[in-house]
C-alpha cells in the first residue's frame, strides 16, 4: 500500500532545482530555512525520480561520532556493511571515501547534505573540507549535483554562503520560505472555507509540519484548540523545541523573541532598553540571525534607506505570534487542562478578535504580490510597503498599512480590516485623517480596502474606495 504524502506548492523552487540538475556540468546548491518549513522533504520530492544519496548530520555531536555515523549511512546506502569498520577520522578522508564509493555506481547520483550546521558541529572544518573535495573531486563531473541543507540560517549564510571557502562555487541558493496561502488551500482542497483557511494561517503560517497537524474531518477551532490550550497540545511545546539548538545563545535570543511579542514592532535602541544590555552592535547581529531564520522581519518605510534611523523589527512568524498571545501567558494552565471549552471560548473572544485584526494585517503584507496582481497594477509598481512616520515637533504621526508608489500618477493607499462583520462608513474619517497627514502630493491618491466581509450599502453608496478587495479577490 502506498502510504506516500502528497506533494503541494513549491513550483517555483522545483523549476530551480529541475534547470540545474539538467545543466552538464556539477552544481553545488545550498538550501536554508526555518525548522519544519520543508527543506528536506522538497530536496527528496524532486529527487523521487533520480538517484540520490542522502546524509544526516547528529545534533550536539562531535566530528568522530558524526563520521562514524555517516559511513552507517554509506554502508546502507550501498548495501556494503564494510564501510561501518572504516577506520576514519578526517572530513577529507571520508570524502575521499564517499567518492570512490558513488564512482562504482554506473548511473549518475546526486549528494544530499543534510542539517549541515549539526554535521559541521557549527565549525569551519567541515566547510574547508567540502572545498577540498569540491575541487579536487567534483567540480569536473558532468551533471554531478551536490546539495547542502540546514536549519541553522545563521551557520548557512556566515559560514556557507558568505564564507571563502566556497565563494564563486555556489550555483543555487534557495532560501526556503512558508507556503503562501493558496498554496495551502491546495493542501487541504475543500475541507475548509478560504476564510477558515486564513484564521489557520494566521495562527501556524504556512509551515508544512504544522499543516499537517490538522485533520480535514475535523472543525478548525476544535483541532486549533486541541493543539494549542489542551495538555500535550503540540503547539504547547513547539516553541522550546523549536529553538533548541538552532541559536547558541538560546536563552538570548527566547528574550528578544519575548521582547518583541509585547511590542507591536521595536527599533535596536528600544529592544537594548527593554533588554538591559548594553551597546546595540551585538543586538544587531542577533537581529539579523533571528531574520535569518524567518522568525522576525526588519521594517522600513518604502520611502527610506535600508540605513534609516526609522528601521524596526517586528515578529515575522505566525505561530510565535500565536504562541506568545495565548499560549505562553497561560502555560500553567494549559498544561493541566484536558477540556477543549476553555480554549474554544478564548478563540472566539474580543482579545482573539483583536489579535486576529493585527495578524491579518500581517498576512496581508506577506501576500502583497497578490494584492498587486488583484489590482491589476504590478507592471505600474515604483515601491510598496507599509508607511509609517514618527510624530515630531511640527507633524503628526502616521502609520498607513500599505502603500503602492507607482509609475503613473497615482498612489494606492490600502486599508487592511479584519472584521467579522461589514465594514461602515465610520472607516471615512479615519482614512482623511492619514490622507491630511500625508500631506500634498503631486500624485492622486486612490484608496483601497482589504477586508474579510465586504462593505454596508452606505459605504459602497459613497463611492469613497476605488476598490474592495476580498479573501476571494485575492486568493481564488
Amino acid at each position: 500500500m502506498n502510504t506516500k504524502k502528497q506533494f503541494f506548492g513549491r513550483k517555483h523552487e522545483m523549476t530551480l532545482l529541475k534547470e540545474e540538475y539538467e545543466k552538464p556540468s556539477a552544481s553545488l546548491v545550498v538550501m536554508y530555512g526555518r525548522r519544519r518549513v520543508g527543506k528536506t522533504r522538497l530536496i527528496t520530492e524532486f529527487y523521487t525520480d533520480k538517484s540520490l544519496w542522502r546524509f544526516d548530520g547528529l545534533e550536539a555531536e562531535p566530528k568522530l561520532k558524526q563520521i562514524r555515523a555517516l559511513l552507517a549511512q554509506l554502508s546502507q546506502l550501498t548495501a556494503n556493511p564494510l564501510y561501518t569498520s572504516v577506520n576514519c577520522n578526517d572530513w577529507i578522508a571520508f570524502f575521499k571515501i564517499l567518492d570512490e564509493a558513488m564512482a562504482k555506481k554506473q548511473h549518475r547520483l546526486a549528494l544530499f547534505l543534510d542539517e549541515l550546521p549539526y554535521m559541521a558541529n557549527r565549525q569551519q572544518e567541515l566547510i574547508s573540507a567540502l572545498k577540498w573535495a569540491w575541487d579536487n573531486l567534483w567540480q569536473d563531473k558532468a551533471h554531478f549535483s551536490l546539495v547542502l541543507c540546514g536549519s541553522i540560517a545563521s551557520f548557512m549564510i556566515h559560514k556557507v554562503l558568505r564564507a571563502s571557502a566556497l565563494y564563486g562555487r555556489i550555483s543555487l541558493e534557495i532560501c526556503l520560505k512558508p507556503l503562501s496561502v493558496p498554496e495551502v488551500q491546495q493542501f487541504f482542497g475543500t475541507s475548509f472555507s478560504l476564510r477558515e483557511i486564513c484564521n489557520l494561517y494566521m495562527t501556524c503560517g504556512g509551515i508544512p509540519a504544522y499543516l499537517q497537524r490538522f485533520p480535514k474531518t475535523k472543525p478548525l477551532p476544535q483541532s486549533i484548540a486541541q493543539l494549542s490550550f489542551c495538555k500535550d497540545g503540540y503547539f504547547v511545546e513547539e516553541f522550546d523545541r523549536l529553538f533548541k539548538d538552532v541559536f547558541l545563545e538560546e536563552k538570548i535570543y527566547k528574550k528578544i523573541i519575548l521582547t518583541l511579542a509585547k511590542n507591536r514592532d521595536l527599533k535596536i535602541p528600544e529592544l537594548v532598553a527593554d533588554l538591559d544590555i548594553s551597546g546595540g552592535g551585538g543586538v544587531s547581529d542577533y537581529m539579523d540571525n533571528l531574520e535569518s531564520a524567518g522568525f522576525v522581519k526588519s521594517i522600513i518605510p518604502w520611502d527610506k534607506s535600508d540605513d534609516s534611523k526609522l528601521l524596526r523589527y517586528r515578529l515575522e512568524d505566525e505561530y510565535l505570534f500565536f504562541f506568545f498571545k495565548f499560549i505562553h501567558p497561560n502555560l500553567r494552565k494549559i498544561r493541566d487542562n484536558t477540556h477543549l471549552q476553555w480554549g474554544l471560548d478564548l478563540l472566539r473572544s474580543r482579545t482573539h478578535m483583536a489579535w486576529a485584526a493585527l495578524a491579518f494585517e500581517r498576512l496581508c503584507l506577506k501576500h502583497v504580490p497578490f494584492i498587486a496582481r488583484a489590482l491589476g497594477i504590478e507592471p505600474l509598481i515604483q515601491n510598496s510597503g507599509p508607511y509609517f512616520r514618527k510624530a515630531d515637533n511640527v507633524r503628526e504621526g502616521v502609520q498607513i498599512d500599505l502603500m503602492f508608489v507607482r509609475h503613473d500618477p497615482v498612489i494606492t493607499l490600502c486599508e487592511i480590516k479584519y472584521q467579522e462583520g461589514l465594514v461602515g462608513k465610520g472607516i471615512i474619517p479615519e482614512i482623511e485623517r492619514k490622507v491630511a497627514i500625508l500631506g500634498k502630493t503631486s500624485k492622486r491618491i486612490e484608496k483601497v480596502l482589504i477586508t474579510t466581509m465586504g462593505m454596508t450599502k452606505d459605504l459602497a453608496e459613497s463611492g469613497y474606495f476605488s476598490k474592495v478587495l476580498l479573501l476571494e479577490d485575492l486568493f481564488e
